[in-house]
């Protein structure tokens, strides 16, 4: 007995409370619950069994009250503080929820799903990086919480960020499952970490050998290792058993390019255009060209995706004009210029700007299917594009006193592409070569890339022409003044190819299809000379060679310069 109160019947009537709950009698608990709380009304259980009997009626509103009372009577419970923030969030009163769960934390409150709860909270109203560190220190609380687990990899995985796989592998190892190993597989090819991506989804394959999205994964992490035949084989294994599948018959068509096989896999490639990612920014209304030469009639070429796909694929318009076509381009805007200047189509046009009319249409990559490419037939005569002569002026007088062999550098794509940091090998690895004796270095690198030289400063004598590169014409301009390109694969790959400059283009691993495998040279860009990693993430090998072909040809120049 504790100031005339029997606790015992305190604790029963609020067990009977409760009971009658369970057996989903709202207004029976509700009876009980006020006899119960009029005896001791800072029973923080029983007020909180009477906010869940409120919310069980339909009656949010009624249940702050009580779950206020209960919190108020114990602030560092986590269960009170929970309901009672689930109950705000009820309400669309998030911002309070989260209040609430940060005090109670603060109170002591520090238990795992309670703050899984206000991580949900952060991230709900966009807050991600407030949302990461609490996950984050759920995890530190209870490694194997998998709500902090699947939440965290989520919240990673929309920001891009590799460690996405991690978290999902970790989850992947708590459950066991099919789906978890499925979803850690899919990350880990997509922040292409190959090597822990293939047993992942065998796991998720022995345990449901029917998914056709784990068969087409497989089927990208072997395509990821140029395994081309393995990959076809997994992505074919996918379209059986999901004969709707696009990214299987896109990931097959990518491996059969790969291997050479450029019509058939360019058929199977133009599934892509079933994919949201592929979608065109605005809407065409003319038909699709289905490849069919018709003299006099205009065809609208598009290109909505890399600026390289479009130099790359461009080439086709001379082809198609020399038959009697008329050819229109729509595009990224920066690359109008160069087009105009080159006089490779009839007319260049802004994805902004009103069309003239025309006949049909064709995205620009699909011009290899339409046009029924195979590999002895890839259009090569090159150069193709032009720079305008106002901006070869410019720049002739930039390049004049370039001493030696003048090497324009290239170290990084865009960032917004999720593979730039596989396929880029950003300054450091690129350092041997600048200084090689006999040559002039010259920094192409514009946008997020030239952070790098922030750190590893390049030697005396490196001439920067990256802030000055504007537009695809004036960028053309500067690449015809030098003697080498050297780039990853990045636009200035293409645009040194299309304009028949020598250019030496460093490929990782899982280089696209359209540098094939183990070639050193490009049927595309016959002036290419194509460096590949042996091992993956590996790019000291690649640079070594072609420190190596640099130091030759410059020692050459030297020697017929002496005679």
């Amino acid at each position: 007995m504790a100031g005339g109160i029997f606790v015992g019947d305190v604790l029963h009537l609020i067990q009977s409370a409760a009971a009658a709950l369970q057996r989903r009698e709202p207004a029976a608990a509700r009876n009980v619950l006020r006899q119960a709380l009029a005896l001791d009304p800072g029973r923080g259980d029983g007020w909180s069994i009477l906010g869940v009997a409120a919310i069980g009626s339909g009656d949010a509103v009624g249940a702050l009250a009580p779950f206020r009372r209960s919190l108020c009577s114990t602030p560092d419970n986590s269960a009170y503080a929970r309901n009672l923030a689930a109950c705000l969030k009820r309400l669309g009163r998030a911002d309070e929820a989260a209040t609430v769960l940060h005090r109670a934390a603060l109170a002591g409150a520090l238990v795992p799903d309670l703050l899984c709860d206000l991580a949900d909270l952060r991230l709900g109203i966009g807050d991600v990086s407030a949302a990461q560190p609490l996950y984050r220190a759920a995890l530190l609380l209870t490694p194997d919480h998998g709500r902090s687990l699947n939440n965290l990899a989520e919240t990673l995985r929309r920001q891009a960020m590799p460690e996405a796989a991690t978290e999902l592998s970790r989850l992947a190892r708590l459950r066991g499952t099919a789906p978890a190993w499925a979803a850690a597989g899919a990350e880990l090819v997509e922040a292409g970490w190959i090597e822990e991506a293939q047993p992942a989804l065998c796991r998720a394959l022995a345990l449901d050998p029917a998914d056709p999205a784990s068969w087409s994964n497989l089927g990208f992490a072997h395509l990821q290792r140029h395994r081309a035949e393995a990959a076809v084989a997994a992505f074919a294994h996918a379209r059986r058993l999901d004969p709707a599948l696009a990214e299987a018959a896109v990931g097959q068509g990518s491996a059969l390019m790969l291997m050479g096989r450029v019509r058939e896999g360019a058929a199977l490639y133009e599934e892509r255009l079933r994919l949201p990612l592929f979608q065109p920014p605005r809407r065409f209304d003319r038909p699709d060209w289905d490849g069919s030469i018709r003299p006099g009639a205009t065809l609208l070429i598009h290109a909505d995706r890399g600026i390289g796909d479009a130099i790359q694929f461009i080439r086709y318009a001379p082809l198609l004009r020399a038959q009697g076509m008329r050819v229109l381009f729509c595009g990224q805007e920066n690359l109008l210029g160069l087009l105009r200047s080159s006089g490779i189509v009839d007319g260049a046009f802004g994805y902004e700007e009103d069309l003239p009319p025309y006949d049909m249409h064709a995205h620009v990559m699909s011009l290899v299917h339409r046009m029924g490419t195979d590999l002895d037939s890839i259009p090569a005569d090159i150069p193709y594009l032009h720079a305008s002569q106002a901006a070869r002026e410019l720049w002739a007088g930039r390049a004049a006193g370039l001493k030696g062999l003048r090497i324009g550098i290239v170290w990084a794509g865009s960032v917004h592409f999720r593979y730039d940091r596989v396929r880029s090998p950003r300054l450091e690895p690129l350092l041997p070569l600048f200084g090689i004796p006999g040559t002039t270095a010259v920094v192409l690198q514009f946008g997020e890339g030239r952070d790098d030289m922030a750190k590893f400063p390049l030697p005396a004598g490196t001439v920067d022409w990256g802030d000055a590169l504007q537009g695809m014409d004036n960028t053309a301009a500067a690449l015809e003044e030098l003697d080498v390109v050297v780039s990853s694969c990045t636009f200035m790959a293409h645009l040194a190819g299309a304009l028949g400059r020598p250019v030496s283009v460093l490929l990782h691993a899982g280089s696209e299809w359209r540098w094939l495998r183990g070639r050193e040279e490009s049927p595309w860009y016959p002036t290419a000379r194509l460096y590949r990693q042996t091992v993956p993430g590996d790019w000291a090998g690649p640079v070594e060679r072609l420190r190596a072909d640099l130091a030759a040809l410059a020692e050459r120049r030297i020697a017929l310069a002496g005679n």
